[in-house]
């Protein structure tokens, strides 16, 4: 389930955060899934990562009073329109 809209999804389409102990920790995106503790999902959005950021779902998702949210990763996606889709080697953008 996506920590900034509560919609639930395979796990193939959401990114897996973790923290990273330090001062302040801080929350990454988990590419390999293996750190260790509680790990959070979230949609690979512009929308749903500001959400999160505007709701303090970081830090509510990892039970952390403090908290420094990750950065936005520059794979995501800016909005639904501009999602991807592979059609054999060529990336046709879904507003055709």
């Amino acid at each position: 389930m996506c920590i900034a809209c509560r919609r639930r999804g395979p796990q193939s389409s959401l990114l897996h955060l973790g923290v990273v102990e330090g001062d302040p920790p801080r929350a990454v995106v988990d590419t390999g899934r293996r750190l260790p503790g509680r790990g959070a999902w979230i949609h690979p959005t512009v929308d749903c990562w500001q959400a999160a950021l505007r709701k303090n779902a970081f830090a509510r998702a990892f039970r952390r009073s403090r908290l420094e949210a990750p950065e936005i990763p520059s794979r995501i996606h800016h909005s639904t329109e501009e999602r991807v889709h592979r059609n054999g080697n060529q990336a046709v953008s879904a507003q055709k």
